[in-house]
């Protein structure tokens, strides 16, 4: 009996949907020659083909093929936009509006498709290793994020105290009144 040589979990569509949420993913469309009808009518046809250009954060390889209609479920929410005439903007922190990094640098990582401070945090290993000091960069990304994780954490606890705090207050001021009428 032989081990299968795949990974268990690439059939898992969570884990899918997870990791299609890094890649950068762009619908456009192409004008693809037509070779038949060129034949025919003698003259160079063109026919306008949807196309789909996939990269990673940090690469600027690309796969760009026409598109399937499974790419166009797979990336649902790109295709819409792109029907739609709409750029999706790159979702998080834009590197420009960190403050861990200057300008040139966001400048120069946007040019490798990475434009948020999650991108740089979800970049590949290999892919950092291309850039002098994208290790750095990538560890203190994922700090920031945790950190701000844990900001929105105690931000959340100190509002739902404050709510607490105001239905004390409010149950006090009931129980007065009705120890008040019961003395009465």
């Amino acid at each position: 009996m032989s081990i299968a040589d795949f990974d268990v979990n690439s059939f898992d569509t969570t884990q899918q949907q997870q990791e299609d949420q890094k890649l950068l993913v762009k619908f456009y469309v192409k004008a693809v020659k037509d070779q038949g009808a060129s034949k025919r009518e003698g003259r160079p046809i063109f026919k306008e083909t949807e196309y789909v250009d996939i990269r990673i954060p940090g690469s600027r390889d690309g796969a760009a093929r026409p598109a399937t209609h499974k790419d166009k479920e797979r990336f649902h929410r790109h295709y819409q936009a792109f029907k739609n005439r709409i750029e999706l903007p790159a979702e998080g922190t834009p590197l420009t509006e960190w403050a861990a990094i200057g300008r040139s640098l966001a400048e120069e990582m946007a040019f490798f498709n990475i434009k948020t401070v999650e991108q740089l945090a979800d970049m590949n290993d290999n892919i950092a290793g291309q850039f002098m000091g994208a290790q750095k960069y990538k560890q203190q990304a994922k700090a920031w994020l945790e950190h701000s994780k844990r900001d929105v954490t105690i931000d959340e606890l100190t509002k739902e105290l404050k709510q607490r705090d105001k239905l004390l207050a409010d149950m006090q001021k009931q129980i007065d009144k009705l120890s008040k009428a019961q003395e009465e």
